[in-house]
């Protein structure tokens, strides 16, 4: 391998880094937007997880798989999506469940 090409992939791999950089904490953002969500309506969050590839979503939106609890202790599990770009949160499927069927640790 010669001392160009060595430069050219090296370049090629940096630019797949900071694009993947850049992912990762648009999804960081994304998901405190969520916990914001939550916060104004007096919500506490259990646990928020990243779906990157779900269904009802396009590529413009981030979704997440949601369980939180309200103020008189029901556990509720939702989906929610949000847009890259702007910070209203979409909530869909809420459904209250109890502490024995979901692992809360």
């Amino acid at each position: 391998m010669r001392a160009e090409d060595f430069i050219v992939y090296r370049n090629l791999a940096l630019c797949l880094f900071i694009v993947a950089v850049l992912v990762f904490l648009a999804v960081v953002l994304c998901r405190e937007w969520v916990k914001r969500d939550l916060a104004e309506r007096m919500y506490a969050p259990i646990r928020i997880r990243w779906r990157p590839f779900a269904w009802r979503t396009n590529w413009l939106t981030c979704s997440f798989r949601v369980l939180y609890s309200d103020i008189q202790g029901r556990v509720h599990r939702s989906i929610c999506w949000t847009y890259w770009l702007r910070p209203s949160v979409t909530w869909d499927g809420d459904e209250i469940i109890d502490y024995r069927h979901e692992d809360v640790a």
